[in-house]
Formats: structure tokens, C-alpha cells, sequence
């Protein structure tokens, strides 16, 4: 015997999860997501036949000047860019692509396994009010690092092999670093300063790599970014060795 609702209200039922209104929208959220991604697609397509084309161009001939491959690095920084917000976008849509898997196909497929009622209730008002929502939900730094750890990464590392080795090959063999330093001047900017900048990108990739979120998920949970679980495997450790009993020479603890 259930007790009668607080306050004189009457709980709303479930929602239909097989309404057409549902199936419609799901159709809907698929298209969108699956543009979304074809338009991805498509900058990394631009941005690899670029990286082709301009690569094959400075080793075609010894004296094509290193600095088509800086700017084969330049026209990935633009696609990057591009693409990153482009992916923006496309997150938007596969949150609410995943939503609707979550609380809606699942339940729907085995409803002894899904979420309670109250719950699906509850997240698909969520997703009911994110449908006015214009801005997106990963900033562009986020975007950035992870485009740059799933696609342009691997670009990136191409051109800057390509630009070391084009400085220590052509038109003749460098012989040493101070020699490949020297060659990397373009204009009147010193080699060294080219260099430079060249390491401070390379550097600040990685770093927005490695802070960037992971899109695998496991149990409907999104795992973190790289750099977030190192520093949770280096604080396991050392809460380990704070337990007592954990100083040199004690036995291990079980876990």
C-alpha cells in the first residue's frame, strides 16, 4: 500500500520512452551529431592533404626553403582551430545523442538494468532545458587539445620531423644542432628565435593535450583527462606511504 503524496500532489508518470515524439527527436539528434562529424572529417582531410602536398613539396627539390614546412605547420594551426570549433558543436550534440541512449534506448532495450523512473524524469528535463542552449559545453582550449590528441597530434609530430630533418639535410648536411639552429632564420629573424617559437608550440600542445577531456566512457561515466588521472596514480602512492607501517623495511599493506 503506497502512502498518499505530501501536500496533496500526484507524482507524474514515467515518460514514455516509445512516444513518437521521442523516436522523432532521437532521429533528430543523430542527424545533427552525424553532420557535425562529417564536417570534422572534412578539416582533417584539408589539414592532411595540405601536410602532403607542402612536405612533398620542401624534400622535391634541396633548394625549396624549410619555411613551406613552417607554413604546412601554419595552415594546421588554422584547421585545428577550425575544426575545434566544429567540434564544439558536435559535443554538444553527442551529450545529448548520449542522454538519449542513456535514459531513453536503454531502459527501453532492459528496464530491469536502467535507471529508476525519478531519474530518467529528471535528466531528461535536463536535456529538455538544454535544448535552448547555444553555448557550448567544452571550451575551445578543451576542444584544442583534444583534437590535437586524436588527429592533429600526429600532423604536427610529421612537420616538425620533417622541418628538422629538411635543416640538417638540404642543400647540404648541417653536421650539428648550432648548424640547424643557424639554417632555421627566416628573414632577418634570427634562427634561434624561430626555433623558439617552434619549441614554445610544441610545447603548449602537449600541454592541452594532456589537460584535455577523454571522450571514452565507461559505465556512462566520462573518464578524465590524461594529465587528471597521472596525478591520481601519483597520489595513490603517496597515500600508500602515509599509512602507518609504510616506512622502509614494513611489511606491504593489503589492499
Amino acid at each position: 500500500m503506497h502512502s498518499p503524496p505530501e501536500h496533496g500532489t500526484v507524482p507524474s508518470p514515467p515518460p514514455d520512452l516509445t512516444s513518437g515524439t521521442l523516436v522523432h527527436f532521437y532521429r533528430a539528434v543523430v542527424s545533427h551529431a552525424d553532420v557535425w562529424r562529417q564536417r570534422m572529417d572534412a578539416t582533417t582531410n584539408w589539414a592532411a592533404a595540405t601536410t602532403a602536398a607542402m612536405v612533398t613539396f620542401a624534400f622535391g627539390d634541396p633548394a625549396a626553403p624549410h619555411v613551406v614546412l613552417l607554413l604546412a605547420l601554419s595552415f594546421d594551426v588554422i584547421f585545428l582551430v577550425m575544426e575545434s570549433r566544429r567540434y564544439q558543436a558536435y559535443d554538444l550534440w553527442r551529450r545529448r545523442f548520449r542522454t538519449l541512449n542513456h535514459y531513453v534506448i536503454a531502459p527501453t532495450l532492459d528496464s530491469s538494468a536502467g535507471p529508476s523512473d525519478e531519474e530518467i524524469r529528471a535528466n531528461l528535463a535536463l536535456l529538455a532545458a538544454d535544448l535552448g542552449r547555444t553555448v557550448p559545453h567544452l571550451g575551445i582550449a578543451e576542444a584544442v587539445g583534444y583534437r590535437i590528441r586524436r588527429n592533429y597530434g600526429f600532423l604536427f609530430l610529421l612537420v616538425l620531423a620533417a622541418w628538422l630533418l629538411k635543416l640538417e639535410m638540404h642543400p647540404t648536411s648541417a653536421g650539428s644542432w648550432a648548424g640547424m639552429i643557424e639554417r632555421a632564420g627566416v628573414g632577418i629573424t634570427p634562427g634561434a628565435w624561430v626555433a623558439g617559437a617552434v619549441a614554445a608550440l610544441a610545447m603548449l600542445g602537449v600541454v592541452l593535450a594532456i589537460r584535455a577531456p577523454s571522450e571514452r566512457m565507461l559505465d556512462w561515466t566520462t573518464l578524465p583527462a590524461p594529465a587528471g588521472r597521472l596525478m591520481a596514480g601519483l597520489r595513490r602512492p603517496s597515500a600508500r606511504s602515509a599509512q602507518p607501517g609504510a616506512s622502509k623495511g614494513a611489511p606491504e599493506q593489503p589492499t
